[in-house]
């Protein structure tokens, strides 16, 4: 795990995104076929190779954070439908080349393994045999990850490649970010929910909104713990900034501590330094009662 003690840490500006080595022309001032297409979340959309490309050796190249590298997402195909995915290719073999950006801008590779993909529509997740660290405590910067294509599959009807998605998923660590329930209390306050004792509660009603701000942490998972006695939240919402995307969640009938992970930003779990806003739609019960709410983050950025 890499350590968070530095005197002064700036979140790395190479959260812009990816870079592909080629990626096919539409004719359109902003082309849709180019890298960004598999970092928006969304299926219908690729990174997509012109028809005269090799397809091996291809690359697309994500800006990271510091941390350390633990695993790849990718959805392999196109997978608009059933039949994109088969018609053109899918990757098959990948390098995951790990790149730190020194504070100097000078690049060196700390890592590089080679991972199979299955050839099956959705997301797949490929842990690394070992975990790269990228950057230091004090460095401005983080680093790359270049995942250049070995081997695809064959597609039915076209020769180039198509991907719909791509992500890197860092090592996880405990984070504080501040948390306020912003409406729908019974009984219990803030505090309850966070101060790590399992005999304080909040209880609310569904539809009870709270705010997580970040102070410096780039989250990634949220942890809800139930309480046997009280109803158990089912359905969360989690929006990111004033408006921004929102992904919603359920949660099994049980008081255990669960945890969500939010989706990629630019690519990356965990590097979106937004307010989260979170919503208990609907509860198993007539009440919801937590315990905590707890949270995971990929870096810590303090000014």
């Amino acid at each position: 795990m890499f350590s968070l003690i530095a005197p002064l840490v700036l979140l790395s500006p190479a959260h812009a995104g990816a870079v592909a080595s080629h990626f096919e022309s539409d004719g359109k001032e902003k082309n849709h076929w180019n890298a960004g297409a598999a970092l928006d979340g969304k299926l219908e959309t690729a990174w997509s190779l012109p028809s005269d490309s090799e397809n091996r050796g291809e690359s697309i190249t994500l800006d990271v954070p510091r941390g350390e590298v633990e695993k790849i997402g990718l959805v392999a195909g196109w997978d608009k439908t059933e039949k994109t995915f088969k018609d053109y290719p899918r990757i098959k073999q990948l390098r995951v080349d790990v790149i730190s950006v020194n504070n100097d801008q000078s690049e060196v590779q700390v890592g590089s393994q080679t991972v199979e993909v299955a050839d099956k529509q959705g997301w797949q997740y490929v842990a690394l045999k070992d975990k790269v660290t990228i950057g230091s405590p004090d460095s401005f910067f983080g680093g790359k990850v270049r995942l250049t294509v070995l081997d695809v599959y064959p597609g039915a009807d076209f020769p180039n490649l198509r991907v719909s998605e791509v992500a890197v998923f860092m090592a996880e660590i405990n984070a504080t970010p501040t948390l306020s329930i912003d409406s729908g209390t019974t009984t219990g306050d803030d505090m309850a929910i966070t101060d790590n004792a399992p005999k304080t509660l909040w209880v609310g009603t569904p539809g009870a909104t709270m705010t997580v701000t970040p102070a410096g942490w780039a989250v990634s998972s949220i942890g809800f713990q139930g309480d046997k006695s009280k109803g158990r939240a089912k359905t969360v919402k989690v929006t990111v900034g004033e408006g921004g995307p929102e992904q919603t969640f359920t949660l099994a009938d049980k008081p255990d501590l669960q945890w969500i992970t939010l989706a990629p930003t630019n690519g990356v779990v965990g590097t979106s330094l937004d307010s989260l806003h979170i919503t208990i739609v609907d509860s198993y019960g007539a009440d919801v009662g937590l315990q905590e709410i707890k949270f995971k983050a990929t870096s810590f950025d303090s000014i």
